[in-house]
């Protein structure tokens, strides 16, 4: 950055150096001419004879400000470019993030499916193991965990159905 700053102050004190010089040289020609040229004829034909001059760099000013112009519009061109380049850039960028939270909701849904299955899984595996347990003590109890375990692997199967649709 400082870098490109000083570069533009080193162009810019070149071009009011070359100011400076212009002005001088145009003031030293004022008195050159008085000094050299004292009848006026003498001095109306060498202002005659810059005509030719001033029609040239009059010219070449035109021809100047075209070639800037032309510059301009191939620079707009390559703006207008980059422009569509970031638009869709930014539109690809949208929808990977899109796909990105699809994603992520599903993975919490599994997420939460897992969990209850786990949680299922642990209910029954412990009324399988109250099953084993009161079958010797208490056949009513039994019966009854017996019972519970098939209601929750009838829940565990209808998880896996709804998942798999």
């Amino acid at each position: 950055m400082n870098n490109n700053k000083s570069r533009g102050t080193d162009k810019l004190n070149a071009l009011y150096i070359l100011l400076v010089i212009v002005v001088a040289v145009w003031i030293l020609s004022i008195y050159a001419v008085q000094l050299f040229l004292p009848k006026l004829e003498d001095k109306a034909l060498l202002g005659d004879s810059f005509g030719t001059i001033n029609s040239l760099f009059s010219g070449l000013a035109f021809a100047g400000i075209i070639y800037t112009i032309l510059l301009q519009r191939k620079e707009l061109a390559l703006q207008r470019q980059e422009l569509k380049e970031t638009r869709l850039e930014l539109e690809r960028s949208a929808n990977a993030q899109e796909k990105s939270e699809t994603q992520q909701k599903r993975q919490s849904e599994n997420l939460k499916q897992t969990a209850k299955l786990n949680a299922l899984s642990t209910l029954v595996s412990y009324y399988s193991q109250v099953e084993l347990k009161t079958k010797t003590i208490d056949v009513m109890k039994s019966r009854n965990a017996a019972k519970e375990q098939e209601k929750y692997i009838q829940r565990i199967k209808g998880i896996l159905e709804q998942k798999e649709k």
